[in-house]
């Protein structure tokens, strides 16, 4: 008796591998032919590569949001840059061109005196609507002049017979500079042109 439980036991146990192995078969079988008759052969290998793909890609959204984080600090410190040089830019022109008028000849052991001159007429208005033709809009703001004479007042003279005050022009302030032994000329400008 117990040897027919265990006989109709292991049969039963045969019966229900061999009906999951025919069962797993026809599914299998049955999965091969919908993909056949839909076109969707490989989905399985596709699903596999996409999700690889989609893994790589993810790594690489990481890889260039950093880098877009770095060039976006890249571009705001360029910005800041430009504003700082347009800033300069802007300064350098409102300065205008920085010319140091000289008068006289340099003599050795002579000091050299420099003056700020304007002319009062420049950038008035009864001046803007008759201008004239030998005074530059420059001189409207103070100018630079190197004066080389024995002392403060012939210095004064000099300037006063290049930039008659007749014609508006004023000096404003004047300070001596004593040329050094080595060089010829006193502390440096950013330009230099002869008085005319």
């Amino acid at each position: 008796m117990w040897q027919d439980y265990t006989n109709a036991l292991l049969t039963a146990f045969g019966l229900s591998g061999l009906g999951f192995g025919i069962g797993k078969l026809v599914i299998i079988t049955g999965e091969r032919a919908i993909e056949r008759r839909h076109g969707s052969e490989g989905a399985r290998d596709t699903i596999a590569r996409r999700a690889k793909m989609e893994t790589r890609f993810e790594a690489r959204r990481t890889e260039r949001a950093a880098e877009l984080k770095q060039i976006d600090n890249s571009v705001e410190e360029t910005l800041r840059r430009r504003k700082t040089l347009e800033r300069q830019l802007e300064d350098q022109r409102r300065s205008g061109d920085r010319l140091v008028r000289l008068i006289g000849e340099e003599v050795k052991g002579c000091p050299c005196f420099v003056a700020m001159v304007v002319n009062k007429y420049v950038g008035t208005a009864n001046f803007q609507q008759s201008q004239h033709a030998l005074i530059g809009s420059s001189w409207s703001q103070p100018q630079t002049v190197e004066v080389w004479a024995r002392s403060m007042p012939d210095a004064r003279a000099e300037i006063e017979r290049r930039y008659p005050p007749a014609f508006g022009y004023t000096v404003t302030r004047m300070q001596e500079f004593l040329a050094p032994e080595s060089s010829s000329k006193p502390p440096a400008q950013p330009a230099v042109a002869k008085a005319s």
